[in-house]
Formats: structure tokens, sequence, C-alpha cells
């Protein structure tokens, strides 16, 4: 029996996992992909405090570090169920069974989509939301960027280094990021914006993209689409519950706790104003804090 499972090993499920260990807290980290989640598919973080111009992965790396020196226990496991019982939880994963006393879910976000027709074929031959990830695969191709916020400006400037043409595609008349990175974007030369558009059809040969065709008829011959439109919660899992809004983001109360007693969510699973690594890690901070007066 754990004093506390956290599901979920980004920056918010880590620092979590590092005040409760700190706490003296029985702690078990519980994550079925890399620590550090969507970290890894960062190619530069410049906004964090102390840190200037970290790669993503070696972010999730120190992280990780940090978990193994403090001696956190921790299982690479995907977590099928969480089943509350009169006393304690159950944690219920593709290897085995956990229990707790109390849980924090930082499941984080998992990326929207165009909802087009083929686009799930097309995952993997043509349609990525990860740059990092695949934008090597299209070094010397012409490449279509979607969105308006940081993570497209920032990808769009990345692929601009590999690729021989971007065309980053803002369905709207401005840019939700920062204005640093909208300077960058618009300066750099290899990267062309083209506002109030859409894609609505991919082109393709061989099961692969060779274009996009716009709601303007415009027709774009690309190798690759990057998709960068938001994020959705990770909390499907956690449906039977009934702890989820519309949205599919946990609500949850100033503490961080849910409607049932002694969950937790914390990061992109809830709804809040701001979705910021420092965010995530201070949302981890005031659950294990609450967790910590309330049970010990």
């Amino acid at each position: 029996m754990y004093d506390l499972i956290v599901i979920g090993m980004g920056i918010g499920g880590i620092t979590a996992g590092i005040y409760a260990k700190r706490g003296n807290l029985k702690v078990l980290l519980i994550d079925k992909g890399a620590p550090g989640g969507m970290l890894n598919n960062i190619e530069r973080i410049s906004n964090y405090p102390g840190l200037i111009n970290i790669k993503g992965a070696e972010f999730s790396s120190q992280l990780f570090e940090q978990v193994k020196d403090l001696e956190i226990q921790y299982k690479f496991e995907e977590v099928i169920e969480l089943k509350v019982e009169d006393t304690f939880k159950r944690v219920i994963t593709n290897r085995g069974e956990y229990t707790a006393n109390n849980i924090i879910i930082a499941t984080g976000s998992k990326p929207k989509y165009l909802g087009l027709d083929n686009e799930k074929d097309l995952l993997g031959r043509g349609v990525s939301t990860c740059a990092t990830c695949d934008g090597a695969f299209y070094r010397d191709k012409k490449v279509a960027v979607v969105g308006s916020g940081n993570s497209a400006l920032q990808e769009s400037l990345y692929l601009a280094n590999i690729c021989s043409k971007v065309y980053l595609l803002n369905r709207k008349a401005g840019f939700k990021g920062e204005d640093i990175l909208v300077e960058k974007v618009k300066n750099h030369p290899n990267i062309e914006i083209i506002y109030g558009v859409n894609i609505k059809e991919y082109g393709e040969i061989d099961g692969k993209i060779e274009s996009v065709i716009l709601d303007n008829e415009t027709k774009l011959s690309v190798s690759g689409v990057f998709i960068y439109i938001g994020y959705r919660p990770n909390t499907d899992i956690f449906n039977n519950l009934n702890i989820t809004n519309m949205q599919g983001h946990i609500v949850v109360n100033d503490n961080f706790e849910t409607e049932i007693e002694g969950v937790y969510a914390i990061g992109d699973v809830i709804k809040k104003d701001i979705y910021q690594l420092v965010t995530a890690a201070s949302d981890a901070i005031h659950a294990v804090s609450n967790i910590s007066k309330i049970n010990y």
C-alpha cells in the first residue's frame, strides 16, 4: 500500500513524486511512455526559469535522473483503470495492480487533429504532430504546419532549418503565440505564412501525402503536414469515475482534489487559464501539500 500513486511522469507527475518523497510519503510513479511525456516532443525550452534553450529530451532526462537520485519508485506500465474502494484506491495496469490512499492524475494531453477523411491512414505517412520526432524525414522537402500558438511557431522555426520550405497555415488573422516567436517566424526566409485558411483535403500518392488543398482552393505541394491546433486531456481511462466535464477535463477544487476524496488531478488534464511547464509543477506542489496536511 502506497501513500500516493502518481499516474503520469511528465513534469507535473515527476514534481509530485519529488515533493512526496521529500515529504516522507511512500510514493509510486507510473507511466506507459518515456519520462517527461510531451517534453520529449519539444525541440527547445526557453521559458522555464533557470533553463536556457534546453532541449525537451534533455530536460526530461534530467528530471528522470532526479527521480532515480531520490530513489523514487517508478513503473513503466500502462494504466488501464482506476478503481475507488471504500478505504483505498486500486490502480490496474497491463502488468499488475497497486493500491494507495491517494492518487494524483497527471496524464497530460494528446494532440487534436483536423478530422479529415483519410487523416488516420496518413499518420506516419505525411501527417505528424511532432516535428522533433519526424522532421528529419522531410529534410530538403516542402512541408506545411497548421496552427497559431507557440507550438506551431516553435516547430515552424525548427523545420525551417531542415526543410526547403515551410508553409505556416494560420486559420486565423493573427497569432496566439509569444511576440518574440511571431517576429522570428515572420522574419525567417524559409517560412511563408498563409492566413485565414484551412486544409480541406490531403492529396496522396501511394498512401503518402504529396499535397494539400486549402479551402480557398489553393493547392500546395508538400510532403508532410505538422498539426498544432491544440490538445485534449488524456482522461478517457477515468470516464468510469464521472469526474470530467464535457470537454474531458477533470474537475478539481482549489486543492486540486476531485469530488472523490483522495483523488487529485494536475497539469493539462484540468481546466485552467494557463498551460505551462511551471504551472504544471505548481499544481503538483499544491496537491502534494494538501495530501500531506490532511492525511499525515
